[in-house]
């Protein structure tokens, strides 16, 4: 095991990248990033990915990069990385930090012993991570150290611009010789701010590349960059000299690689954001050495372990809430933003009522009309919806979100007493409930366009498949979303209709009150020519839809009734709506193979 790192204080006054500081400050240092190869097998893949491949990578290389352990391994507390010659092929590694490391300003250090034999040309060095300023060399390269085979312990640091770099015979760089880099440990390092980058090999600077404040051209050095640990074999530079022919393998060894910056990061909480009154859950940010960590949650959430640390362990509560984390030290505090969690609602008994209004009268649900539309709601018996439709394709809607996430995977009946002017009724109504992705099962929607001519409140009654499509989640719903004469065959102009008693229910649990809906049973289901249906009730209407509301086929209900569309019908999914004389309404969903 290594020696943990400590903080480092300083309290004299230091230029260039180090603090400068008053005599009534203290100015701190933070390592915010680090592997010291404690564990073994593979490097770490929450800060390591690699670069992988052949094809010269630009330099007439001669490696293939892999992510194989002959290449890179973990093994007594450090990294090897090894180029490797195998039938007069070679192969190597190289790691980055790419999205798992990156950094704007700091300090990088790096413990290396380097490989031995010419031909070699291993190298610790940074690329920028968005590439702001364009391909190579606009948005800027900075060599930590570079080393070639054929010119032993001659170190090198560069740093690489669109004005400034090797091919135009601009570059701006230094070297230093350490007689013995291929056989002991040494830290190859950089210090990096707004003004200059110091190069230094144990703690002695070699290098100064300064800010000339003017294009990004002179300094791209102003975006976050990330970091590479490579052996490359050959090229233009490492194999200027040639490759020993005898050369069958060269490693290089990594003590560890440790980030300093002069500012706390700001936190970033990971955890799960979804749970169940009564979980355990684990919150953590990433580890600073030197600061308190003080974690707020909501009531009810109570703390198991970890409190003032960067992993701390809850049982949740019964409320939906934020978690977030402060970081102080001697000169700093540090806060993350808002972690938002969800609390999973699983219903009880046989019924979930989904409200209109609160318990003070005020009604919770809000529009979407989109633009071209308008949409208001107002108190009555029920909830009253008047609409403006100039613009379906908007599709307007009014929504519901629940106060945290509701596990329906078992209250998939779900019913809505509607009423409509029988002279002005909807084209097409849709309820879908959607999750916290904001996803709905587009192969399973309860869509609405045959309205009961009794002016008077009626049941729509439609029961969701337990099979999702592989993306919605059922059982983590956030909100419900009731389209009016919506999508491209929406119609247009002005209505209102009333909704109440709009409830999620145990599969059956509604079935009681809808003595006069028939009871069908479809085959087969997929179908290709024909549908049947049987034990329908004489009295009714029978309706398949597609997708967008458009009715196929109407006609009759009878016994032991059938479809026929032979040759008419595309391939997806349709629904079958079945009316008794009351207007109530079942919904089957179907699906032409």
């Amino acid at each position: 095991m290594k020696r943990v790192i400590k903080i480092f204080l300083c309290c004299t006054v230091l230029l260039g990248s180090v603090f400068l500081v008053s005599a009534q400050q203290t100015s701190c240092k933070y390592l915010v990033w680090a592997d010291e190869f404690e564990q073994s097998g593979a490097p770490l893949t929450n800060k390591w990915d690699y670069d992988t491949g052949g094809g010269d990578w630009g330099n007439n290389e001669l490696q293939t990069y892999t992510n194989t352990r002959t290449n890179s391994w973990v093994e007594g507390g450090k990294l090897f990385i090894k180029a490797v010659k195998t039938n007069g092929n070679w192969s190597s590694a190289r790691l980055v930090s790419r999205k798992k490391g990156d950094w704007l300003y700091g300090r990088i250090e790096v413990k290396a012993k380097l490989p031995v034999g010419k031909g070699t040309w291993p190298a610790i060095w940074m690329l920028p991570t968005d590439w702001e300023y364009g391909n190579w060399p606009s948005s800027g390269e900075i060599d930590i150290m570079e080393h070639v085979g054929y010119d032993p312990g001659v170190i090198h640091g560069t740093a690489h611009t669109e004005a400034y770099y090797h091919s135009i015979g601009t570059q701006k760089g230094a070297s230093v010789t350490i007689a013995d880099a291929q056989s002991a440990f040494h830290v190859y390092a950089i210090e990096w701010n707004a003004e200059k980058i110091d190069w230094y090999v144990d703690d002695q600077l070699y290098f100064t590349f300064s800010n000339e404040h003017k294009t990004y051209k002179e300094w791209p050095f102003d975006k976050r960059f990330h970091l590479l640990l490579n052996i490359a074999m050959g090229g233009n530079w490492g194999g200027a000299q040639g490759v020993d022919a005898n050369l069958t393998e060269a490693t290089m060894e990594v003590d560890y690689v440790r980030v300093y910056q002069q500012n706390l990061p700001t936190p970033v909480i990971e955890g799960k954001n979804t749970v169940k009154q009564g979980d355990e859950v684990v919150f953590s940010t990433a580890k600073v050495d030197g600061v308190t960590y003080s974690w707020t949650f909501p009531d009810g959430v109570k703390v198991v372990s970890g409190e003032n640390t960067n992993e701390v362990k809850v049982q949740w509560g019964a409320a939906s809430g934020s978690v977030q984390v402060s970081l102080k030290s001697d000169c700093q505090t540090a806060q993350s933003a808002f972690f938002k969690v969800n609390t999973i609602e699983n219903p009880s008994g046989k019924k979930y009522i989904v409200p209109f209004v609160n318990s003070e009268g005020t009604i919770v649900w809000t529009t979407e009309a989109g633009t071209g539309n308008q949409i208001s709601l107002s108190k009555n018996e029920g909830m009253v919806v008047t609409y403006s439709v100039g613009e379906p394709a908007n599709n307007p809607a009014i929504v519901y979100e629940f106060p945290g996430l509701v596990d329906f995977s078992q209250y998939r009946e779900i019913a809505l007493m509607i009423k409509v002017d029988p002279v002005n009724a909807p084209s097409v109504i849709r309820i879908d409930l959607e999750d916290k992705n904001g996803n709905v099962n587009l192969n399973d929607l309860f869509k609405i366009s045959s309205f009961g001519s009794s002016g008077q409140f009626l049941q729509y009654l439609y029961q969701f498949g337990s099979n999702s499509d592989g993306k919605y989640l059922l059982n983590e719903i956030k909100r419900v979303k009731i389209y009016f004469n919506y999508g491209l065959f929406g119609k247009k102009g002005n209505g209102s209709v009333e909704l109440k008693d709009l409830y999620m229910a145990l599969p059956g649990t509604t079935g009681t009150k809808l003595t006069e809906l028939p009871t069908i049973g479809v085959y087969p289901n997929p179908f290709t020519d024909e549908l049947h249906f049987t034990g329908a009730a004489s009295s009714g209407v029978l309706q398949l839809l597609n997708t967008v509301g458009q009715v196929i086929w109407q006609g009759t209900l009878g016994e032991n009734s059938s479809i026929r569309l032979k040759n008419k019908l595309p391939a997806g999914v349709y629904f079958l709506q079945i009316t008794d004389r009351s207007g109530q309404m079942q919904t089957l969903r179907v699906i032409r193979q």
